[in-house]
């Protein structure tokens, strides 16, 4: 699948699991600003990545949806609370992973069909 179509798949799954579609790309691990983008570039992959950054409606947390290098979909992340932050308080991180569960889900379902 061409980086290209994994870009397709990658808006298309985010805009029917809530959110927003916008793919950007990583052209090289430089381009990475935060620790979830850094885990999304492959010293191996010397082509561009594309990703979708999300905060996932919470305060401290990063995400990226990306597909690996043999074509399985994908997220990293990285954050940090404590117990006092609405992100832990308020379960927004279990609502975080479990939307991440369904982007990733889509997403390994629309590559199956390539």
């Amino acid at each position: 699948m061409t980086k290209e179509r994994q870009a397709e798949l990658i808006h298309d799954a985010c805009r029917e699991c809530g959110l927003d579609g916008h793919v950007s790309w990583l052209r090289s691990y430089k381009d990475a600003v935060n620790g979830a983008e850094k885990l999304c570039y492959s010293p191996f992959d010397r082509e561009s990545v594309p990703i979708k950054k999300s905060f996932m409606y919470c305060d401290s947390l990063d995400m990226c949806f990306f597909y690996d290098q043999t074509g399985h979909a994908c997220v990293s992340y990285s954050g940090r609370s404590t117990l006092i932050q609405p992100d832990m308080k308020d379960n927004k991180l279990v609502e975080a992973f479990e939307i991440a569960k369904k982007v990733l889900t889509k997403m390994q379902e629309l590559a199956d069909k390539e």
